[in-house]
């Protein structure tokens, strides 16, 4: 099998607890990535996820410590943007639902192929890349994922309702000019009767999570929203 022949500006946690596996898999991959991270176990690996914040991940499921499945519930908690591929030698379905769940990338069965190893980091490397054109900076430390709708300080899931979300990514998506009060009255309350009230406590409480200074109210005309740029 070949290699990708590309060579990746990003990096990559391998967690495997058997040590000719990892080694293998870390040797076939070396040329790809600027850096690879190697653990274990779960634990050692989140630790790791922790300080390095690699860009894509790669575990196996049955691990000591901590297994795969925790490891990636623990980092989806609030980070639900990382790639993660996970590799088992079961097939059993609760697995699979869990993988569903945890919005992964690839559910690989062990002995990989390394054809599909391939095919699987191509799939993560498109989603990186897809979220890069998509991920709006509103301030210092928030940015805003339009493709995911998340928004994010560093690297906590802000929590955000309904309405705040279909503001935010209204906003975003026009966000060159000042978005009318009857488009944003179309848009979130779909045509309803939208109160001076209710739409003055949506931005009062999205200025709160984000900041002031991102939303610009426009008398008279509508809302702006300030893009950061350093």
């Amino acid at each position: 099998m070949k290699k990708i022949e590309q060579k990746f500006n990003l990096s990559l946690l391998y967690v495997e607890d058997e040590l000719f596996i990892r080694q293998n898999a870390v040797e076939f991959l070396s040329d790809q990535f600027l850096e690879i991270y190697e653990a274990g176990n779960g634990e050692e690996a989140l630790e790791i996820y922790q300080q390095k914040k690699p860009d894509i991940i790669i575990t196996d499921i049955e691990m000591p410590k901590m297994n795969g499945l925790e490891l990636c519930q623990q980092i989806r908690k609030n980070d639900s943007k990382t790639p993660i591929i996970i590799i088992t030698a079961f097939t059993d379905q609760k697995y699979l639902l869990c993988a569903v769940e945890l919005n992964l990338v690839k559910y690989l069965i062990k002995p990989i192929e390394e054809d599909s190893l391939n095919k699987a980091i191509e799939l993560c490397v498109k989603k990186l890349e897809e979220r890069e054109g998509s991920v709006f900076r509103l301030s210092s430390n928030h940015y805003f994922d339009s493709l995911n709708q998340t928004l994010f300080q560093d690297d906590v899931n802000i929590k955000l309702t309904a309405n705040e979300v279909e503001f935010l990514a209204l906003l975003i998506d026009k966000k060159d000019r000042i978005v009318s009060y009857s488009e944003i009255e179309n848009y979130i309350w779909y045509g309803e009767y939208m109160s001076e009230d209710a739409l003055k406590g949506l931005v009062k409480n999205l200025r709160k999570k984000i900041s002031k200074d991102t939303i610009v109210n426009h008398s008279r005309l509508g809302y702006k929203i300030n893009i950061y740029n350093g």
